[in-house]
């Protein structure tokens, strides 16, 4: 049964498989049958076949499934191999044109699905390229923390230099008290904010 309805109906084989499952349908009632006299005589006696009730109530409730199932592929059979009914010009051409239609309708959603697996695959591509840049954006950002870094450092150091050079000049000016050396620190420390000046540059 498995394989009939795994086949379509215009195939060749659906009708000798069954063919073949009527004709075990037909045997298995035969069986069946066999079954339910034999459980019925043994009923009449069950202390001769060491039967219980409970096992003889089994027994029918097997067989009575059984023929059940067996019944319902013999409908599925009948069913399944009727002849189709017999149909007008108007409702041959009715079921022409729905089939038609269906067609187009099937061809035209393949299309659209198409059309959104391509833009699927572009979406892709820009979301690949978006992430690449993202990294190469903060690749970027963190080698210009780590300038930015050492740039505070550089600054902290030659500020705590200039604050030595000008408490050591503020002590010489005090020392010395000549406007001679007074003028000249007051030209190194020129000197110094230059030179400092274009290091950072």
């Amino acid at each position: 049964m498995s394989r009939f309805h795994g086949l379509t109906a215009t195939n060749p084989e659906r009708k000798k498989i069954a063919q073949s499952v009527e004709e075990g349908c037909g045997s298995l009632s035969w069986q069946l049958n066999e079954l339910d006299t034999a459980v019925d005589r043994a009923s009449e006696n069950p202390q001769r076949f060491n039967l219980t009730p409970e096992e003889l109530s089994s027994r029918r409730r097997w067989i009575t499934n059984t023929r059940r199932q067996l019944d319902g592929m013999k409908d599925t059979l009948r069913t399944a191999t009727a002849p189709p009914p017999a149909v007008s010009a108007a409702e041959s051409k009715a079921i022409a044109q729905n089939d038609k239609f269906l067609t187009g309708q099937y061809e035209s959603q393949q299309l659209v699905m198409k059309r959104q697996d391509a833009d699927l695959e572009d979406i892709e591509q820009a979301v690949i390229r978006i992430g690449r840049q993202g990294r190469e954006i903060g690749n970027e950002l963190a080698e210009q923390e780590r300038m930015l870094d050492e740039l505070d450092q550089d600054v902290d150091t030659t500020g705590s230099r200039l604050k030595a050079a000008q408490k050591k000049m503020s002590e010489l000016i005090r020392k010395s008290g000549s406007n001679t050396q007074l003028v000249l620190i007051v030209v190194l420390i020129v000197i110094l904010v230059v030179l400092a000046t274009f290091a950072f540059m």
